[in-house]
């Protein structure tokens, strides 16, 4: 498998092709190839699937003729047949791709039918989850949340090959309600560490860090009012935490985070520390 290869599932909505348009943009910068996908639910008619696969192969085409050319053979389709996000792991599996760019049907106020939410943990990839009203091509500002956790560093290292692809300015943050001098030093210790890194790579950089409520929901608000004000292009976090004594950016932050924010979300899986 060739390197720098995104996968795209698309159902043709608005934040899907926000989310392919995005995905031909990284190619084109990285010199990768689109994999893009529609899946065909399995509540199709059986009898009518063949018409079903013949009008999604023409909307899929559709979206590709309207690349450049050289473009064009960068970008591959695909259309399968059977349950949606079982269907998009198992080529995810097989394609073992570099990120994954979805548009979220995440809703604010129900996430238990949300096809992006349950893939979110299965996933191994970098996830890219076009939600709100974000419409740009492009990465011109970026969101880090920082934490006293050690997944902080694949954050990092994320973000900076991101950054680098883009020429994006880095904003370094930390949500936070302690009151505790000896956590708000630990917490800006770190922040200052991890703007350090940036600053080495000549990627500018700024830091903050964002008093807020002890709840999850406020420091999602808190991340996301922030990314509105700089007018961020993405934010990025860890879908999940396996030390138990940090409280931020678990799997409910990252379910806060999508279901209400206005850029897209960068969602990275933590791996086994314990094997690096």
């Amino acid at each position: 498998m060739s390197k720098n290869v995104i996968l795209v599932p698309t159902n043709f909505s608005s934040r899907a092709n926000i989310a392919y348009r995005q995905g031909v943009n990284f190619a084109e910068r990285t010199n990768g190839d689109v994999y893009l996908l529609h899946v065909i639910p399995q509540k199709a008619k059986q009898e009518n699937l063949d018409l079903e696969i013949d009008a999604m192969h023409n909307q899929v085409l559709n979206l590709v003729d309207g690349c450049d050319v050289n473009l064009r053979r960068r970008i591959h389709t695909r259309i399968e047949y059977g349950p949606v996000n079982t269907t998009i792991i198992k080529v995810e599996k097989e394609l073992k791709p570099d990120f994954m760019f979805i548009g979220s049907d995440a809703a604010r106020n129900d996430h238990n039918r949300s096809i992006t939410l349950k893939l979110i943990d299965k996933i191994s990839c970098p996830m890219v989850v076009f939600a709100g009203r974000f419409d740009k091509v492009g990465c011109e500002k970026i969101v880090l949340p920082v934490d006293l956790t050690k997944e902080t560093k694949q954050k990092v290292d994320l973000t900076q090959k991101i950054a680098r692809i883009y020429g994006s300015k880095v904003y370094v943050v930390s949500a936070t309600n302690a009151t505790d001098s000896t956590v708000l030093q630990q917490l800006d210790e770190r922040i200052k560490e991890v703007k350090s890194i940036f600053d080495k790579l000549k990627i500018e950089c700024e830091s903050k860090i964002i008093k807020t409520e002890h709840s999850v929901e406020a420091m999602a608000n808190a991340v996301n009012d922030f990314a509105d004000d700089i007018e961020a292009s993405a934010v990025v976090i860890m879908t999940r935490q396996e030390n138990k004594l940090q409280k931020f950016f678990v799997g409910s932050m990252a379910t806060e985070l999508i279901k209400k924010a206005n850029v897209p979300i960068v969602c990275i899986s933590p791996k086994e520390l314990n094997n690096k």
